[in-house]
């Protein structure tokens, strides 16, 4: 039985490789990057472009996209004064670096920042930062949507939101002149605690198809890497075509996700019948 076994096992790790291979072969043929687990179509960057890296942390996004792509302008957005504060050491000149929280509108000057023990747990919403354990709460300076974009000139080709709980009320309250304003935005949500739930997402997803945007979700069934394409950025002759792409990209991570959500099912099962007496 045991050698039955190890065989399936085999042919399975097998036939994962030749589809990762596949998969990864066909997402590059498609256009999509991925850096730091956030996904967007290098094909539609502008040469240069600007980009904003809103929860920047380490700045490792910010670092890989400027190794690819060359870059015009950046602003690296971080409410942690410790990390802030490392930004402007690594990348000098390179960006603009602003310590602040972004929030929704109508927020306040200021807002209490929880800083966890876990850097990239860190948030305005303390009840998430509980999880992870708190080392400290320090006020920071806030800024909206539309401030953080005034400080790139009023129009971005790549934004990444990555703002632990945040990123919900923000693009819930953003103008739709400045969210026009942007060609692609790849978020980072937070469903795992409270505040935010799953319901909360997809009303945010609703909203941003009805500002005109295409939607992706890079790791179907989760939420930790959705990607938001602004086809009324794209000229008429070209938008079929990214729209048929998006379709496609979708297509492969469900399928993905399908399948190696029926591993993790198929695993479940086989590892209960060998517990059984």
């Amino acid at each position: 039985m045991h050698d039955g076994l190890a065989k399936e096992d085999g042919l399975r790790v097998r036939v994962r490789s030749v589809f990762r291979r596949i998969f990864h072969l066909l997402l590059n043929r498609l256009g999509v990057r991925r850096f730091r687990g956030h996904s967007f179509f290098g094909t539609l960057l502008e040469r240069p472009a600007a980009v904003a890296d809103f929860g920047a942390h380490r700045g490792e996004f910010f670092a890989a996209v400027k190794a690819e792509y060359p870059v015009s302008r950046a602003l690296l957005l971080e409410a942690d004064p410790v990390l802030a504060e490392s930004l402007k050491v690594t990348f000098g000149s390179e960006a603009d670096v602003l310590h602040a929280a972004l929030v929704g509108e109508n927020k306040g000057a200021t807002i209490i920042f929880t800083r966890s023990t876990e850097p990239e747990a860190s948030s305005i919403f303390s009840e998430r930062v509980a999880i992870y354990g708190i080392a400290n709460q320090v006020e920071v300076p806030t800024v909206d949507f539309a401030e953080a974009l005034r400080h790139l000139g009023g129009r971005v080709d790549l934004v990444k939101l990555d703002i632990e709980g945040a990123e919900v009320e923000v693009l819930q309250t953003a103008r739709p002149s400045d969210l026009a304003a942007c060609t692609q935005l790849t978020v980072e949500f937070h469903d795992n605690t409270q505040p935010i739930t799953r319901r909360d997402i997809d009303r945010v997803c609703r909203h941003m198809r009805c500002q005109g945007y295409g939607v992706v979700n890079a790791n179907w069934t989760d939420v930790d890497d959705i990607l938001f394409v602004n086809l009324r950025c794209i000229a008429a002759g070209r938008r079929l075509r990214v729209r048929c792409r998006i379709a496609l990209v979708n297509g492969l991570f469900v399928l993905r996700g399908a399948l190696f959500s029926s591993r993790r099912l198929l695993k479940r099962i086989r590892w209960n019948q060998l517990s059984l007496p």
